[in-house]
């Protein structure tokens, strides 16, 4: 299994940053720093190499993470894509209310939440637990 492709959105530098450090020799990684960003980079990536995963955080200025996500599954389906074959999407967020989770995978269609700040040990068991990355 090679290095996963990957993107990060997240508005934060240092949040990225972290997130970006924590993938080294998981995967390769390209970023943006808002939605409308993340969007044209998805959908260049479906016309060249598409990622295996987008980690988006969800408060973000321009257009937040939930906007993004249902603008992607939206690309997706007018490509043919299926929602079992469309990338993996972890929403990343301070929010960690019940009502707050529920609309990350009902909205986003994600595949896992997880809460900021990020433990990388918790977002590799999260990889692991999405069939991305090998057991250990």
């Amino acid at each position: 299994m090679g290095l996963l492709r990957c993107l990060v959105v997240d508005d934060d530098e240092v949040g990225r940053e972290l997130l970006i450090l924590n993938l080294q020799g998981i995967a390769s990684c390209d970023y943006a720093v808002n939605g409308r960003e993340a969007l044209e980079k998805y959908a260049a990536s479906l016309d060249a190499e598409p990622y295996d995963l987008i980690l988006l955080d969800i408060v973000m200025p321009e257009m937040d993470g939930n906007e993004a996500a249902k603008t992607i599954r939206r690309m997706e389906l007018e490509r043919g894509i299926t929602p079992d074959k469309g990338v993996n999407i972890i929403v990343l967020s301070s929010l960690n209310t019940p009502q707050d989770i529920i609309k990350s995978y009902v909205s986003a269609q994600s595949a896992a939440h997880l809460v900021k700040p990020l433990n990388a040990e918790k977002l590799k068991k999260t990889l692991r637990q999405l069939g991305l990355i090998p057991e250990v």
